[in-house]
């Protein structure tokens, strides 16, 4: 995966406005840099560009991971990681066809 490529870095904007426009932790109004959620972005991103499919399963993992205890299990996704997860595969659709050769 080249993620040099002007179809992964544009995936990975779409993948990173997608995220502020849910700011799942509610904290880009509070003043929070609207890089807040970079790392999360880059994983969804990958999992993206790899045609893997953003499932609320998978979201509440990835959130996990990033924010969660160490020592348990994700748990259930919330309604919002559910939308947030339709909206990342509504992203994926609409940048599949311009990602290009290389990812």
């Amino acid at each position: 995966m080249n993620t040099r490529n002007r179809g992964y870095r544009r995936l990975r904007e779409a993948v990173t406005a997608c995220l502020n426009r849910h700011d799942l932790l509610g904290v880009l109004n509070l003043g929070a840099p609207v890089d807040e959620y970079e790392l999360e972005a880059e994983d969804f991103t990958r999992l993206l560009a790899k045609g893997e499919p953003i499932t609320p399963e998978i979201v509440s993992v990835v959130w996990h991971k990033w924010f969660g205890d160490t020592s348990e299990h994700p748990g259930p996704p919330t309604p919002a990681m559910t939308a947030l997860a339709a909206d990342l595969s509504d992203v994926q659709q609409a940048c599949g066809d311009r990602l290009g050769p290389g990812l």
